[in-house]
């Protein structure tokens, strides 16, 4: 098991009634019970779980949300909808679920069109404010040594991106000026975060870590932060599958997908506005891996039926030696929130290393963790993960030598 500072952390989830975020706060709680397994968790693979990271037990739980459906309600879509959970785990969690539940805001007035009409009421000041008291509130209720925000909201509208996004002089007078056209609820919730002084993960394809005024902000605030979009699914297989095909030299010719999927981000997603940032990120991938530009196709289709379940279907069309074609085809299918939970518990336990570390700016050893990695230009699973492992080592290495310190020093 890692050793760990005795401190407690705060994990701020924006989306928190959510399927991705209930299933985070299920599965810590069952780990800290050892009612589950680590699979899954990067982070209790070697050499990662020798790091000295944050427990699971030393995880507190808070955040905001625009449903008032509670998080026992959320457990028990989960368990009757989904079928991730047995009953007998969700009945072990259910009172401390109900308990977490009371540092969850909710705020239905945390959610705009920045291609819209540009509500009045209430302002972005009035809206950041809210937050930050929010997140004051619950880092000196439970005494925490660092809180960590999550975006897990659902996809949005792009917002109108202008060069006053690239300072942070310009960030504040667009949020002072209520310019809800410029600023979306995702750049107010990373602007709030850093200025509340707490790590951020954007796991969503909204915009708001690329901008030049966040990341000016991070640098002066020294606090770590990392997005966009979190990889999961069928760019997982892609991101791991393309390799082989530019490794054999073998030309992919089409690779066409369709995904399937039925919760509330498929019924997001069903609208053409807010699935502009996910079709590019899922798009992308394959020029950069192979070298050239195969013809390549991208669907998102909402199913309802299928819940938090989804389904991923591609057809690779190649060509190989003596020029003949031939073709693979594979399916995916997975769980949505079981998918994704564990990836924000990897990163939220490195945000908060991370930032105990005094490391400020974008956690680029996070890359292999989303379709859009910030400052990275290798889509290559594997070559995003070797980042990971340098990482480590490298952190490692100076425990190591800090222990040895110790050591001298008491002999």
């Amino acid at each position: 098991m890692n050793q760990s500072s005795t401190n407690k952390v705060g994990v701020w989830i924006a989306g928190a009634h959510g399927d991705i975020s209930a299933t985070l706060i299920i599965g810590t709680l069952a780990l800290t019970k050892g009612l589950i397994s680590q699979a899954g968790i990067t982070t209790e693979l070697p050499p990662m779980n020798r790091l000295s990271l944050a427990r699971p037990g030393d995880l507190i739980f808070g955040g905001m949300d625009i449903s008032d459906l509670s998080l026992v309600d959320s457990a028990e879509s989960l368990y009757k909808t989904s079928r991730t959970l047995s009953r007998e785990l969700l009945d072990a969690v259910t009172e401390e679920l109900g308990i977490i539940n009371e540092d969850i805001l909710v705020n239905n007035n945390f959610k705009w069109n920045p291609a819209g009409p540009n509500p009045s009421m209430p302002t972005l000041t009035e809206l950041a404010d809210e937050i930050t008291s929010g997140i004051d509130a619950f880092r000196e209720r439970h005494n925490l040594s660092h809180v960590v925000v999550v975006n897990l909201t659902s996809s949005e509208p792009e917002p109108e991106i202008s060069s006053q996004h690239a300072t942070i002089e310009g960030l504040q007078t667009l949020i002072s000026k209520n310019r809800k056209d410029h600023i979306s609820p995702s750049i107010l919730l990373v602007y709030t975060a850093l200025t509340a002084s707490c790590s951020y993960l954007n796991f969503t394809p909204n915009y708001g870590t690329k901008l030049g005024g966040i990341r000016a902000l991070a640098q002066q605030q020294c606090l770590p932060f990392y997005g966009n979009d979190g990889k999961t699914g069928e760019t997982l297989v892609k991101t791991a599958l393309a390799p082989m095909f530019a490794f054999r030299n073998l030309q992919v010719l089409s690779w066409e997908g369709t995904n399937m999927l039925g919760n509330n981000d498929g019924k997001t997603l069903h609208q053409p506005a807010n699935r502009v940032a996910k079709l590019r990120n899922k798009g992308h991938v394959l020029e950069n891996i192979l070298g050239y530009e195969p013809h390549s196709g991208v669907d998102i289709n909402y199913v309802p039926s299928l819940g938090d379940w989804k389904t991923a279907w591609d057809l690779i069309h190649f060509q190989g030696f003596l020029d003949v074609k031939m073709s693979m085809q594979f399916t995916w299918q997975g769980c949505d929130s079981i998918l994704a939970a564990p990836l924000v518990l990897d990163m939220v336990r490195f945000s908060e290393f991370a930032a105990r570390n005094g490391e400020a700016g974008p956690m680029q050893h996070l890359a292999s963790f989303f379709k859009d990695p910030m400052d990275v230009p290798e889509m290559a699973l594997h070559t995003q993960f070797e980042r990971l492992l340098k990482y480590t080592e490298k952190h490692l290495s100076n425990q190591q030598a800090t222990t040895a310190s110790r050591l001298n020093q008491a002999g």
